[in-house]
Order: C-alpha cells, then sequence, then structure tokens
C-alpha cells in the first residue's frame, strides 16, 4: 500500500474504508462504490441502447451495424476510474447523476463518425429510476456470488471440525447448567444445517427489476411507438442481463425483493451470531483451545493471554450487518405515492452491509481455523458430572412403571452434589429388577450422547 493509500485509509471515517478495508474482496468495492454504481449505469444506457435499436419500428431509424456496436460494448468494457471522474464533472453542472451518464455517453457518440446521428436515441423513454433500479439490481447480483462464494467457504470449514469430532462426547448445558451429553460434532451441525437452509433461500432468490418509464406504465413508450408490446419487450430486455421483470410498480421499483434478500442477510448473520458467542463460550470453558500465534499480542499488560478476537470481531460486525439489513430492508418497502426520493441515499449504503458480512465471514474463517478440541477439559467435566444421568435412570423408571419415577428422581439429586456413588446408590435403591440395574449401573456420562454420532454424520 502506498503512503497515499495509507494517508486515506487513517482518515477514512468507515472502517470499510479503513481500518478493514484490506479484509474486503476487492470486488466488492468495485461493484458497491459510487464507481461501481456509475459503471453499471453507463452499461444499462449502452444495453439498453442496442436493445432499442434492434426493435422492428426502431431499426428503420437506428440501426447498428457490427462495428458500432463493437465501439459501444468497448466503452463499457474499458471504462476507467478516468471515466468516473469526467462523469463527476459533467454533474457538478448538471446536479443530476444519471443525466451525467446520458451526457457522457453522447460525447462518446459525438466522437463517432455515424453514431454522433443516432444519440437521441440514449436514454430513449427511460427514467432515472429505471437506469438505477437495474443497477443496484445487477450490484446486488454480482454481489451475491462473492458472498455466497465465501459462506459456503465458512461451512467447509466447520464440517472438517464437525466430522473430525462427530463422535466426541461433550456435557451440554440448559440454562447455563449442565445437561444431558452431546457431541461436539452434532452441535456444530446444528449450526451448518441452519446456515445451508438460509443459504438455498438467498441463492434462489429471485432479483426483479423494471424499465417502465415515468410511472409505470410505459406512457412516453406507447404514445410515440404505440405499435411495440412494451411490456414484453422490455420483460425481454431485463431477461437478456439476468433480471426478472417487475410488472406493476410506480415510478421506482418497489424494493420488495432487495428487503427480501437483506433479510436473508439477516437471517444469515443471526445464525452466524450465535455461532460467534457459542463458540466464545467455548472457549471461555477451556472446550476449545486457540493457536498461539507468536506475533500476536493478546493483551497490553497479560503476556500469557490468546483472546478469542476473531469471533469477537465477527459478532461485533455481524450485529452491524443485522441492524443495518433491517433498518434499510423495511425503509425500502415504504415510498410515497408514486415517488420520493428518500431511497437514493439509503441504497447507497447496501455496499456497507455487504462489507460488514464478508468481513464478519473471513473473521469467522479466521477463528475456526485457529482452533483445536481441549479433550481433557471436557472428559474432565464429564466426569465430574453424574447428576446428568438422573434423566436416564428416570427414563427407564417410567418405561418400567415405577411410581413417582420423576418425583423419586428429583428429591435425590436436585441440588445436591452428586457422584458415582450417589448414582450407583439410586440405582441400586430402585424397584427395577436386577438386569435393568446392572445395565444402568455400567452406563458413564461419556457414553450418554444417543444418536449425536448418526445424526451428525447424517446427510441433510
Amino acid at each position: 500500500m502506498t503512503n497515499k493509500n495509507n494517508e486515506f485509509s487513517l482518515k477514512a471515517i468507515s472502517p470499510i474504508d479503513g481500518r478493514y478495508a484490506s479484509q474486503i474482496d476487492e470486488k466488492i468495492s468495485d461493484i458497491n462504490s459510487e464507481y461501481g454504481l456509475i459503471k453499471k449505469r453507463l452499461y444499462i444506457e449502452i444495453k439498453w441502447f442496442i436493445f432499442l435499436s434492434s426493435l422492428a419500428p426502431i431499426k428503420k431509424k437506428f440501426s447498428l451495424n457490427k462495428s458500432e456496436k463493437d465501439y459501444l460494448l468497448k466503452i463499457d468494457k474499458e471504462f476507467s476510474i478516468k471515466d468516473a471522474i469526467k462523469i463527476k464533472d459533467i454533474e457538478k453542472k448538471t446536479n443530476h447523476d444519471v443525466k451525467s451518464v446520458e451526457y457522457f455517453l453522447k460525447s462518446k457518440f459525438d466522437s463517432h463518425k455515424t453514431l454522433k446521428n443516432k444519440k437521441e436515441l440514449i436514454h430513449f423513454c427511460a427514467t432515472s429510476e429505471d437506469i438505477n433500479n437495474i443497477s443496484y439490481a445487477l450490484m446486488y447480483k454480482d454481489t451475491r456470488e462473492i458472498l455466497l462464494k465465501k459462506i459456503s467457504d465458512l461451512c467447509k470449514i466447520i464440517k472438517t471440525y464437525e466430522i473430525k469430532y462427530a463422535n466426541i462426547p461433550m456435557l451440554s448445558r440448559t440454562h447455563g447448567q449442565k445437561a444431558s451429553p452431546t457431541s461436539f460434532g452434532k452441535e456444530l451441525k446444528v449450526f451448518t444445517s441452519r446456515i445451508e437452509k438460509q443459504f438455498i433461500y438467498m441463492k434462489k432468490r429471485d432479483i426483479f427489476a423494471k424499465m417502465n418509464g415515468a410511472v409505470g406504465n410505459y406512457n412516453a413508450h406507447h404514445f410515440v411507438l404505440p405499435e411495440i408490446n412494451w411490456d414484453i419487450e422490455t420483460k425481454k430486455f431485463l431477461k437478456s442481463i439476468g433480471l426478472k421483470q417487475n410488472q406493476y410498480t410506480t415510478q421506482i421499483e418497489n424494493h420488495d425483493w432487495l428487503a427480501e434478500s437483506l433479510n436473508d442477510i439477516t437471517m444469515i448473520s443471526n445464525i452466524l451470531l450465535d455461532f460467534s458467542k457459542d463458540m466464545w463460550i467455548y472457549i471461555m470453558l477451556d472446550y476449545i483451545k486457540q493457536k498461539n500465534i507468536k506475533s500476536e499480542v493478546g493483551s497490553s499488560t497479560m503476556p500469557h493471554k490468546v483472546n478469542p478476537i476473531n469471533f469477537e470481531n465477527a459478532e461485533g460486525n455481524l450485529e452491524i450487518t443485522s441492524a443495518l439489513s433491517q433498518s434499510i430492508s423495511r425503509k425500502l418497502m415504504s415510498s410515497r405515492l408514486q415517488r420520493d426520493l428518500t431511497d437514493s441515499t439509503v441504497l447507497r449504503n447496501l455496499g456497507v452491509i455487504y462489507s460488514h458480512f464478508y468481513i464478519s465471514i473471513s473473521s469467522l474463517i479466521k477463528g475456526m481455523n485457529k482452533i483445536d478440541i481441549n479433550l481433557l477439559k471436557i472428559n474432565e467435566d464429564l466426569a465430574m458430572s453424574w447428576e446428568i444421568l438422573a434423566e436416564p435412570i428416570m427414563t427407564v423408571m417410567r418405561y418400567h412403571n415405577v411410581d413417582n419415577s420423576y418425583d423419586i428422581i428429583k428429591e435425590a439429586t436436585r441440588g445436591k452434589e452428586i457422584n458415582k456413588d450417589v448414582i450407583k446408590d439410586i440405582i441400586n435403591k430402585s424397584d427395577l429388577n436386577k438386569t435393568i440395574k446392572a445395565k444402568l449401573l455400567k452406563l458413564e456420562p461419556k457414553d450418554y450422547i444417543g444418536l449425536a454420532k448418526k445424526l451428525t454424520l447424517k446427510k441433510n
């Protein structure tokens, strides 16, 4: 990083552009920055122009030959920061972001021998919102691929531990108290199964857009060229760039799909938030050991510490992701009558959500790559927790019709110090027959994990 970039990073207000800039995939920045938005606008103006020129009535006046089409596509392909700056300079005069893109494109037409006579077809029958809503839809579409890949990478790492520790007994805790044993692998499986369900929803979520003019009725389109089935043709156009058509809108696309997509991110964020906290607690309980990275400092005053910073960092970023996603998704679904401009500034913050989400997943991946199971501590806790066998003893007594089974075991165990000898005494004093007693006397806390292994290794 150059000194100039370092200075920018140090002076950045947002940690996305400052402290965490190096932790974000550059593609996310390219796609969701002001530059990325301008680039998408230009792309759509070009694609719309090419599409219009292919429609029969328009083709008579504005047909494109291969050379002209190649020239237009080259403008998009070679679009640079310098070009974006030129557009921003135009915006200083026009005070209109989308119109500035149109003027920039017209200047490109002016420098072409034949296209300069066709430039009035640029932005034909389009409103700014037509260009903007498609831009944000494509920006999300591109970003989603990056986010899904990152989520998949995290799940793969969790699953390696899931399988590795499928049969490692571990004391569980309900309400923070000792409870029936589980396996560490099965507890991880709970999270991957939850994430994968939401992953599918996020991946399959349809992305909608509109290209229907000032208030959604194709008013100008139909008045000038009533012979064109505009609702059908615009549907074809949107499909050609990977989007579905929202047929019924005001001036703005209603953002329902985007709110749903943000809710997908919220759901996964909340699951990962739960996961982050659980991993933090397992580290606190000493069930998980973290690898010691020699160059890292855990505390400015306590040299021995290896803090769970990656899980804490993930937790913080997930809280921000969830809060922003919920707030913005709620706002985007409301617009006064046929249009107000409040969504404009809100939409510009979508990249902030995607970035915090990406950082949180990266932090979890780092954290998961630095952990290992502390079998000694896990086994020690199990060996000291004979009270958890109260459940199987009581259940066996119930099955064999011993009166007041629950109350008998409750009286013998609740709030008392329980060890192996106490459990043996309870079993021996029960009204169960010798064979059943013998089976119970062989049971140890580490053996009481039910179908944990089978459930862990079972395919969803």
